[in-house]
């Protein structure tokens, strides 16, 4: 399995969390959706743990899971920060 990083880490705020949490990589992110989400369900959702999964893998790009990763983010209204 690979752990990638992403070109640009991303910095979302959870609901109820006081400080942005960074994403560097589809591991993290994975993470983060499994553990910290505020909502578990959802296209956007799924397709995110899926893209994330294949990167680790090295079955898909990072930055498809990167894009992803953010199509859950909206699709859940996290807040991206950066």
């Amino acid at each position: 399995m690979l752990s990638v990083i992403w070109d640009h880490a991303l910095a979302i705020l959870l609901p109820g969390t006081p400080r942005a949490i960074e994403i560097r990589d589809p591991r993290n992110a994975m993470f983060v959706l499994a553990e910290k989400w505020p909502v578990t369900y959802g296209r956007a959702f799924q397709r995110a743990l899926a893209f994330c999964a294949k990167a680790i893998e090295g079955k898909c790009s990072p930055s498809r899971a990167r894009l992803a990763f953010l199509a859950a983010a909206r699709e859940a209204n996290v807040e991206v920060v950066r």
